[in-house]
């Protein structure tokens, strides 16, 4: 990947629940730290990995487009991607993984579970507004990366079945919510 300057660390982030992600530091020419994010997709959930970043950038181009028109700031309300050295947006190694790469957004956290009802209002926000930003995104242009993930009536079949199933033995304790 064209990431500037020199490698100074890298480290496994623990969070996420597909892909392997890491955090890569480098140090510019001026004595300025870059940071990037690096991300190994898995190819055994993701069959066909260039179709997938196919499909995160033309989202991505589509949301950057209107957060630019909005006064926004792309830098941070967008994913920046970090091109490989030939120009390309993945990369597949030898030993056949794949791999995309993100410029890091400084200041930012991330909760893998609401530490307060607040976390939970802001998600809500967060989503809210990507779903208005993709509101006229042409759907029918996007490649399918896992059958029926996005089918919500199916998934929601499975959820309804999977309580009435109860196979890990939750649903009593989790009644109220």
């Amino acid at each position: 990947f064209a990431f500037s300057g020199e490698f100074i660390r890298g480290e496994s982030l623990k969070c996420g629940n597909i892909n392997d992600t890491y955090i890569t530091t480098f140090k510019g020419e001026n004595g300025q730290t870059n940071t990037y994010i690096l991300q190994r997709i898995k190819h055994n959930v993701f069959k066909e990995p260039n179709n997938l970043m196919e499909n995160v950038m033309a989202i991505t181009r589509h949301i950057r487009k209107k957060v630019i028109k909005e006064g926004g700031n792309p830098a941070r309300e967008t994913l920046n991607f970090v091109p490989t050295l030939d120009g390309k947006y993945i990369y597949k190694c030898k030993n056949g993984n794949y791999w995309r790469a993100y410029n890091y957004i400084d200041g930012v956290r991330t909760y893998q579970v609401a530490e307060n009802p607040l976390h939970v209002y802001n998600a809500g926000k967060a989503f809210g507004r990507f779903q208005k930003l993709l509101s006229d995104f042409p759907a029918h242009n996007l490649h399918v990366t896992i059958p029926d993930f996005h089918h919500t009536p199916k998934r929601y079949k499975f959820f309804l079945d999977s309580v009435k199933n109860d196979a890990a033995g939750r649903v009593e304790k989790v009644k109220e919510e």
